[in-house]
């Protein structure tokens, strides 16, 4: 029933549009069918959010044509290296925008005034005009059809994904907690967690569009920006604390137990009642404070047992006040969310509640990251090679070539794929769909309606029938039934356009393959051997940036650190789950499935434990001036020992003194924290920065028994086998 009323609100709206166009006489009504084409989502707030965006990036991007064409129409040289410049700054920061589109639109727009006008430069403002009258003409008309015809808001979305998110929080924390119990995690939070990835990605996308359509949302910004970052940071602080569960493992876990048991029981309250108020939000009901809401958002003071921690070696107690540190931040975090989701729920904050909020810059990606500006580059350098290729070559269809180029290009920079894969749905679209329409049945139709009622009938099915995995060649359909056809009152036929249209899209495609090549290598195992590398050399820099004895230059090494680590250790597991959809495991039968996972987990636990290095190491710096001299030599072999590690994996080799050297680091920091408590008692005297020392360590040797764990799965894996150059 949901796609049969979102192909009739499609359909009509086309129609509407072409009506218009053609009772106005507007020269461009295609553009207007290109904007409804592609703005067209399942809620009301996603059109309109699209569409607004679109409309945004419409107006820099004919803004920066009209300028090229006045300052270097007569030079190709020049307007060569305008445009690649300009696409250069727009590849490198549409990476990481909040609103990807309206910077995809700005960037293929001024290719676009160029290529469209190049040799008519006097046409180039009537076609700026008209391309943004008609664009905002087919914006203006899918809203009001999405309104008025079985409007969906994004807000109700916004409800139903809300309650499987916080369902899963609380399923996940729950299968963490008997791992804490019994000392084995369920194989099915693996699969929850990746699911909850995904579900908060869709809550993000959604609570964008549900901003422009649910004014209750819109009025509660503030709100639900902070629900955004806490649903983070609780996700990140979740996983924190399951990984310094395993550092306990030694422990007496009875003791353990007893320490946490009411912090966890307060989490998991939590938790429920979070779900409780979205249930209720999600039926519309009101929701009503209970006596319980005043304690759960008291934070929860961890009792520590005197005797028993003196009882333990100092490694040991390193792993549980590293544990101790996680769970403190899972109860922030937690306690967070809740006041935050009551706030959505309506209820009064509660008199001398004290809200940490989190540091600005958390999530806010670097300013400079030279591996996103290599990546942006690739729009960039499509744009030169067709516009060589349209100098010397001279194709049929001109300038069209390097604008495709550019508009596939930026294509590529924002959603991720391989642009061989495009060229069959392409051209199944063009000569399947759209060329038959074209001239088996557009020539016969006499009068308007006819016209219209074929311009209904075919956006209608093509809406209706091409769903689910076809849903790609849906796009494409409707895409290239308003581009190649041409609708207009000067409607004419052409077999040589369209053609010349299909060699344009295959050239600009081709030329992009080559040059994604060039970029990145196609093959899935050299997908993930160049990703392995890359996390080794990015934990590399990491670890060389850390300042383990005096805390010098903190801001600056803080800042190096963060931008490794986006760039080339937190994205690596994801990459090599996406690749390992395309391994052949028949030609490389050495590599199977379940190594390919192990490793994807090694990685990213040794990614979690830097996240909890890099916690506990900050708190030490800000706590303390500097430490004792003597601790300098043990540090620099620290360092020295994780980067020989790690530069040994870069080169896929493996680490032979990793397990004989950590016993042997063990004993030297058992010493090393003899000393500092006999010799330095004035530095140490202060409890915080004797925690946050103990906490510093006990992340390090967590960091360093993961790097041993995944020492032995890069043994089982046949690294000369994904090696063999194939074609």
């Amino acid at each position: 029933m949901l796609n049969l009323q979102q192909a009739f609100k499609l359909a009509l709206s086309m129609a509407l549009l072409y009506w218009l166009a053609l009772w106005m006489n507007w020269d461009m009504p295609k553009y207007g069918g290109l904007a409804i084409a592609l703005i067209s989502l399942d809620t009301t707030g996603a059109s309109l959010l699209k569409g607004i965006l679109r409309m945004v990036g419409t107006t820099v991007g004919l803004a920066v044509g009209l300028l090229g064409l006045a300052l270097f129409a007569q030079n190709e040289w020049l307007t060569l290296l305008y445009h690649s410049s300009y696409l250069i700054f727009i590849g490198y920061f549409l990476q990481t925008s909040r609103y990807p589109y309206a910077w995809y639109v700005a960037g293929f727009l001024p290719t676009l005034v160029w290529a469209t006008t190049y040799g008519n430069v006097d046409n180039a403002f009537h076609y700026a005009i008209f391309r943004y009258l008609e664009t905002s003409a087919g914006i203006i008309i899918f809203t009001l059809v999405s309104m008025i015809f079985w409007s969906k808001t994004a807000g109700d979305k916004l409800n139903g994904q809300g309650n499987e998110l916080w369902s899963g929080f609380q399923n996940l924390f729950g299968m963490y907690r008997r791992q804490l119990n019994d000392g084995s995690l369920s194989p099915e939070a693996s699969a929850l967690r990746a699911k909850l990835a995904g579900s908060m990605s869709l809550l993000r996308s959604t609570l964008q569009a549900a901003y422009t359509d649910t004014p209750s949302v819109h009025h509660q910004k503030p709100d639900w920006e902070s629900l955004r970052l806490n649903t983070r940071a609780m996700s990140d602080a979740l996983e924190l604390w399951r990984q310094s569960i395993d550092d306990c493992r030694r422990l007496d876990l009875d003791h353990l137990l007893t320490l946490s048991r009411s912090a966890l029981e307060k989490i998991d309250q939590r938790l429920s009642r979070i779900n409780d108020l979205w249930q209720l939000r999600s039926r519309g009901e009101k929701a009503k404070p209970l006596k319980s809401d005043a304690a759960l958002l008291e934070t929860e003071s961890l009792d520590m047992n005197g005797d028993w921690m003196s009882d333990l070696s100092h490694l040991d107690r390193a792993a549980l006040l590293s544990f101790i540190q996680q769970l403190n931040l899972l109860d922030l975090t937690s306690r967070e969310l809740l006041h935050t989701v009551q706030a959505l729920s309506g209820l009064p904050s509660l008199k001398g509640f004290q809200s940490h909020a989190l540091p600005a810059d958390l999530y806010r990606p670097a300013r400079w990251d030279p591996e996103r500006f290599v990546k942006g580059l690739l729009p960039a350098v499509c744009f030169v090679v067709a516009f060589f290729f349209w100098i010397y070559f001279d194709p049929p269809t001109g300038p069209s070539v390097p604008n495709m180029a550019v508009t596939f290009g930026l294509m590529v920079l924002l959603t991720p794929i391989n642009v061989i894969s495009l060229i069959l749905p392409v051209l199944l679209a063009m000569w399947c769909f759209v060329a038959p329409v074209y001239f088996l049945i557009m020539p016969r139709l006499s009068t308007g309606t006819e016209l219209l009622i074929c311009i209904f009938s075919f956006t209608f099915s093509a809406c209706y029938f091409l769903t689910g995995r076809m849903a790609a060649l849906r796009s494409f359909v409707l895409i290239l039934f308003v581009m190649m056809t041409g609708i207009s009152n000067d409607q004419s036929y052409s077999f040589t356009g369209l053609v010349d249209g299909a060699l344009m899209l295959l050239l600009a495609l081709g030329i992009i393959a080559i040059v994604q090549t060039l970029f990145n290598p196609l093959r899935p195992e050299q997908i993930v051997l160049k990703t392995v590398r890359q996390f080794c050399v990015g934990c590399t820099r990491v670890i060389n940036e850390f300042p383990l004895v005096e805390p010098g230059k903190q801001t600056r090494k803080r800042r190096l650190r963060k931008r490794m680590f986006e760039s080339l250790i937190q994205p690596a597991p994801g990459k090599i789950q996406a690749a390992q959809k395309h391994l052949n495991y028949k030609l490389f039968p050495d590599n199977s499935p379940a190594k390919v996972q192990t490793l994807i987990d090694a990685l990213q636990n040794i990614s979690y434990r830097l996240q909890s290095l890099e916690i506990a190491q900050h708190r030490l710096t800000r706590h303390s001036g500097r430490l004792p001299d003597s601790y300098e030599p043990l540090s620099s072999q620290i360092q020295k020992f994780l980067r020989g590690v790690f530069e040994s994996w870069e080169h896929f080799e493996s680490s032979g003194e990793l397990s004989h050297r950590q016993n042997e680091l063990a004993d030297e920091l058992e010493e090393q924290f003899d000393k500092l408590i006999l010799d330095s008692e004035q530095i140490l005297s202060n409890e915080q920065i004797q925690t946050d020392l103990y906490t510093t360590i006990g992340s390090l040797r967590s960091l360093i028994e993961a790097m041993e764990n995944t020492q032995a799965i890069i043994n089982q894996i046949n690294w000369r086998q994904w090696a063999i150059v194939r074609f």
